[in-house]
């Protein structure tokens, strides 16, 4: 576990605040040793019991379950309640950060080509 004088990681709120959110978050789910299972990396071993001649076990399974829902609590932690609200179907730590990802830098991309306009705009009256 990280130690209590680790620093917070900000609240995602809108696009806004997504950059360094993304910064915080990933380290932070570095830290705690499941960033992987956040990035898809570190996925779900499949049990001996669904194919024959494979040998994970179990408790391979328990122990990745575990990380999920630890990465999952982390990041839920990390977003505004109206998002946590939105994002209440994505129930793997990976369907969540992906779901974030794909609503916020869409919205960034956006949000910085509406500046981009305004700059624009606004060097033409000068």
């Amino acid at each position: 576990t990280a130690s209590t004088d680790t620093p917070t990681c900000p609240t995602l709120i809108g696009p806004s605040d997504f950059q360094i959110w993304r910064l915080w978050i990933t380290a932070k789910l570095q830290r705690e040793k499941v960033r992987g299972v956040a990035l898809g990396t570190d996925t779900c071993p499949i049990t001996s019991l669904s194919i024959p001649g494979t040998t994970t076990t179990a408790p391979e399974v328990q122990k990745w379950m575990e990380r999920n829902e630890r990465a999952h609590g982390i990041i839920q932690d990390s977003i505004s309640d109206a998002l946590l609200l939105k994002m209440e179907m994505h129930t793997t730590a990976k369907d969540l950060f992906d779901a974030l990802l794909s609503i916020h830098q869409v919205s960034s991309l956006a949000s910085a080509f509406y500046i981009f306009q305004q700059l624009l705009h606004s060097s033409a009256q000068l």
